[in-house]
């Protein structure tokens, strides 16, 4: 063979893989969606063929079997969830700050639907739990993932003395998420945006409680107060300085960029009779590590 025969070889063999790679994102995509909204059980090869105009056997190609494709959409969704909620706290400043990243992101990934249902990942650890076996143990793998890093937060914070260190790091976690799955929970029940404002202010209110005076107060007055305290701390690093975000438009929520918002302050949680959002407005009042 020549040397341009070799050539247009390796160029016709790049290009097919470059097809199948781009073909293999488009049905973990694809799959992703559905799985987000109907759980595995909604995933089918057949399905998925039907749904993309491709062949059983082209679709069969990339994953071999049902186990092999839930593995893979398993950790697309992992990937998926680690750069909306876990890379944004990791890329913030150790402390208070990269707390309440995690939390707002968390938050985030769920306000901005990036996954089209409620599988990933709260049902699915919910599902996966208590059972065992490949499938299961990822999905428990991850769940470990994301409480290991938010205990972690909480205790880097303390080692900061930014947060009260006289309260159990495990009890501050255990109540940080456990308003992030409420709030998600009242979301679900009342179909209402204003819940992911009043959780942000439930978790701005605990942060502002567990605060030391390593924290100055002035910087719990508003979001442009705590904009500007968090510039304070990085000051060469302006443009890029992690706020205290809202809602965006889902582009920017894919991207992973921040966006301002208006937070208010801690004692001006609205009120809405009946709501079941008045657990975690209870929750809030009886904050451990007051200042």
């Amino acid at each position: 063979m020549s040397l341009s025969e070799s050539k247009k070889s390796r160029e016709k063999k790049d290009r097919r893989s470059l097809k199948g790679a781009e073909t293999k994102r488009k049905i973990l995509a694809h799959a992703m969606g559905i799985a987000a909204r109907e759980g595995l059980a909604g995933l089918t090869i057949g399905r998925l063929a039907r749904d993309l105009g491709m062949s059983k056997s082209g679709l069969f190609a990339h994953f071999r079997s049902k186990r092999s494709l839930e593995m893979a959409t398993i950790n697309e969704a992992r990937n998926t969830f680690a750069s909306q909620v876990l890379f944004p706290a990791k890329s913030a400043n150790e402390g208070i700050e990269q707390l309440w990243i995690l939390c707002h992101s968390w938050l985030g990934h769920i306000e901005h639907r990036v996954f089209p249902g409620g599988y990933f990942f709260t049902g699915a650890f919910f599902e996966c739990a208590e059972r065992s076996g490949a499938i299961e143990d990822e999905i428990n793998r991850m769940a470990q993932e994301w409480w290991g890093m938010l205990r972690n937060a909480v205790q880097k914070a303390q080692d900061r003395k930014e947060i009260n260190s006289g309260v159990d790091a495990r009890r501050i976690s255990f109540d940080l998420n456990g308003t992030l799955i409420a709030g998600y929970w009242t979301y679900l029940a009342e179909k209402n945006e204003e819940v992911f404002k009043e959780t942000r202010t439930a978790l701005f209110a605990k942060l502002k409680g567990l605060a030391t005076d390593r924290i100055p107060d002035v910087a719990f007055k508003s979001e442009n107060a705590w904009k500007a305290y968090l510039e304070r701390r990085h000051p060469y690093k302006k443009e890029e300085s992690p706020s205290i975000p809202g809602r965006a438009g889902r582009q920017e929520a894919q991207s992973g960029a921040p966006s301002p918002s208006t937070l208010p302050q801690s004692k001006q949680v609205p009120k809405r009779s009946g709501s079941m959002f008045e657990g975690l407005r209870r929750l809030t009042q009886r904050n451990p590590g007051s200042r």
